[in-house]
């Protein structure tokens, strides 16, 4: 599996086992601990699904080293089936020209390759191999999927916000909206709407402030409470906040508990907001200060969609719970405030403990010693069979390979001497006289020719090729006329292509006769696709004379 999902997974998984852990506390700690302290908890449960960070030492971090090393020692080895490919013949073109071409076994195009019959052991696992390391392609862009419709839909929300949005031009509610705002220590100028087809107050504008009302006509009192509600919700960066919550949503869109966690969230964002303002007015004046909401929540308005914007009241069920919370609040005692300190020193030391997968953890894994029990002992005999077996199978090949040349060269020397003998009964009493022309160079450049000099050529004449190069791919030997510098005609040519790396060589025989003139012929060698390193061998040319 690709280690960034691995890593991904892992801090979905540590952050899920934190959000458990905030729900399971909240059943007993909900009216006892501060609403704001139950709202900014959940930064903490957001930093570690979004932060691939942690200590080396960590519990996911040992379990997932655990279970990788399990699942390595449990994999079995590719079980090794040799190729029994063992021959082949050389390939020789000639241009245009009837050949006597040798067929033999070439033990070149047929060497042996380990890796090439392990690479189609398992071709299953392959597949699987390759769709489990670009799974993280699923996850992206499900992700980005989810996270263009959410942007899509807020734009289409501040688009039907924006048409009907109103400028207040009533001086001294402008004035109040000022005094408010200085009080509550914000200097940025804060823009006051009306929308009439809005469900409540809310606050738009991450740069641009904005507080849209359903209508001007509010009382002094409950102006004076909505603009302090949406104000905090404005020095607070609830805004903020609340995309931060929907980044997280959408790249954890495979677990479940992120979605509870986002309407948690949503949920103490009010019941916090509401607890600041309180605490600001005094907690005298929740009675007055839940009135309001209730007024708020009689608005007309339609349009309720307000992702990425603040409001005053979400629904009339957490208006409910809402106003149950403003008639219960009161101050914090200092022994709860102790608690409350311990208990964020206890998440913050769960989140670090917990950690996450981390590519220390992988190489840990790549380079822990083996384990003494029974499975690893067997993995390590397994893998040491397995390399003594692909040795002993590549010594083999290669004395095969040597057995092979020397079988060939041993067929052409006793080929030459019965065709001396045939040649000699043909034309007489005459018997063959080859001439020897060793070949010995370094290197050819790609596409160079070497020429080996002029011979004349007559009816009859036998031409014998074993040339070979150690490094190269094409190789060709042959004849052309004496003033084709550019080969366009070839005579007798023998070309070879092999594997890049591996010898390649040119080995055939021809009888000299018609269509072919009897003339004076250039001999050369030609690199064809690519240098060739090493070239040797030898080029014999008989002829036929009287017996002295």
């Amino acid at each position: 599996m690709n280690a960034v999902l691995k890593i991904f997974l892992s801090m979905s998984f540590s952050g899920g086992l934190l959000i458990l852990a905030l729900f399971l506390g909240k059943r007993f700690l909900k009216d006892k601990i501060s609403r704001q302290w139950q709202y900014y908890i959940w930064l903490i449960v957001i930093l570690r699904l979004l932060l691939p960070f942690g200590p080396e030492t960590n519990l996911l971090g040992k379990t997932y080293q655990a279970v990788d090393q399990a699942i390595t020692w449990t994999v079995p080895s590719p079980q090794y089936q040799p190729s029994q490919n063992t021959s082949g013949s050389s390939f020789a073109h000639v241009d245009g020209f009837e050949q006597n071409n040798v067929k033999t076994d070439n033990p070149i195009e047929s060497a042996y390759s380990p890796a090439e019959d392990l690479k189609t052991v398992h071709p299953l696992q392959d597949i699987s191999s390759l769709l489990t390391d670009h799974v993280w392609l699923i996850w992206l862009v499900a992700a980005l999927v989810l996270l263009i419709r959410k942007i899509t839909i807020y734009q289409s929300f501040m688009r039907y916000i924006k048409a009907g949005l109103d400028p207040v031009s009533d001086v001294e509610m402008l004035d109040r909206l000022s005094v408010i705002a200085e009080q509550s220590g914000i200097k940025k100028p804060i823009e006051l709407c009306v929308n009439p087809l809005t469900s409540s107050p809310l606050l738009i504008g991450f740069f641009h402030p904005c507080i849209v009302l359903p209508s001007a006509d509010i009382s002094e009192k409950d102006f004076h409470y909505i603009i302090l509600h949406e104000l905090t919700h404005y020095k607070r960066r609830d805004m903020f906040y609340k995309w931060l919550v929907q980044v997280t949503v959408c790249l954890h869109w495979f677990n479940p508990l992120v979605y509870l966690m986002s309407r948690e969230i949503t949920k103490a964002c009010e019941f916090s907001c509401d607890e600041a303002v309180l605490a600001k007015m005094g907690f005298d004046n929740a009675q007055e200060y839940g009135k309001t909401l209730l007024d708020a929540m009689a608005a007309v308005g339609k349009y309720k969609e307000n992702l990425g914007a603040v409001t005053l009241n979400e629904n009339k069920r957490l208006l409910k719970e809402r106003l149950s919370a403003i008639m219960n609040f009161k101050k914090k005692s200092t022994a709860i405030c102790l608690v409350t300190g311990v208990l964020t020193l206890c998440i913050i030391s769960g989140a670090v403990f917990v950690g996450v997968y981390s590519v220390a953890t992988t190489d840990a894994i790549q380079s822990a010693p083996p384990q003494t029990d029974d499975s690893s002992v067997l993995e390590e005999k397994i893998k040491n069979e397995h390399e003594a077996l692909v040795a002993e199978l590549a010594e083999k090949r290669k004395k095969e390979q040597e057995a092979l040349l020397e079988e060939l060269e041993e067929k052409l020397i006793k080929e030459l001497e019965d065709l001396q003998e045939a040649e000699q009964e043909t034309f007489g009493g005459r018997v063959w006289h080859p001439q020897v022309f060793p070949v010995d160079q370094e290197s050819i450049a790609d596409g160079e020719t070497v020429w080996l000099g002029e011979y004349t050529l007559s009816e009859g004449d036998r031409i014998w090729y074993y040339v070979y190069a150690e490094t190269g791919i094409g190789l060709q030997v042959g004849f052309a006329s004496p003033d084709d510098e550019l080969l366009s005609t070839t005579y007798y040519s023998v070309q070879s292509s092999d594997q890049e790396g591996e010898k390649c060589e040119c080995i055939a025989s021809f009888t000299f006769r018609q269509p072919v003139e009897p003339g004076t012929y250039r001999l050369f060698l030609r690199a064809t696709d690519g240098a060739l390193e090493n070239v040797k061998g030898s080029i014999s040319i008989g002829y036929a004379a009287d017996v002295s």
